[in-house]
């Protein structure tokens, strides 16, 4: 009980920060990278089964606490969930197959990637008039770059420092 009520603290805490801290980087998904690098460390060093779902929906009513908009809107929570249950999944695979950091850090990048990935199907359900451009692209080609690669990026950061804290945790 204690490690699922840090994981929602972790996801509370990104949360509020996403929802207050602009990068100014204008693409669309960047966010990943403030609330679910932190999110994957917790998971990744705390024992909850469902951390990463629990930390993903505090994570999106913090930023909707702070005037954000992480998750689009309260009837969008469930997609912010099933995003924190893809990272779970990915993390129950690498506890019950105990694998190391080379196995690791690429697998939970590719977790941060689809769950990103599956944060972008909110946006898919609110179309948006803004058009990206992204490595070449434009239009949803360019939004689902865009989302896979802040995903994968915050998914590779968030392993990275997950894995080097829990292990630093174990000597």
């Amino acid at each position: 009980m204690r490690a699922l009520l840090a994981t929602c603290a972790v996801g509370l805490l990104a949360g509020l920060a996403a929802g207050g801290v602009r990068l100014g980087l204008g693409l669309p998904g960047h966010k990943a990278l403030v609330w679910m690098a932190p999110l994957i460390a917790a998971r990744l060093i705390l024992r909850s089964p469902v951390g990463g779902s629990a930390g993903a929906l505090a994570a999106s009513v913090g930023t909707m606490a702070v005037g954000g908009h992480l998750a689009g809107a309260a009837m969008h929570l469930p997609v912010a969930v099933m995003a924190g249950g893809v990272l779970d999944v990915a993390v129950h695979l690498i506890r019950r197959r105990r694998l190391g950091a080379a196995w690791t850090i690429p697998l939970m990048g590719l977790a941060g990637l689809a769950a990103n990935l599956v944060m972008l199907g909110k946006r898919l359900l609110v179309p948006s008039f803004q058009i990206h451009h992204f490595l070449w692209t434009s239009g949803l080609a360019a939004r689902c770059l865009s989302y896979a690669a802040f995903g994968l990026a915050a998914g590779l950061v968030g392993a990275g420092v997950g894995f080097g804290l829990a292990r630093r945790r174990r000597r």
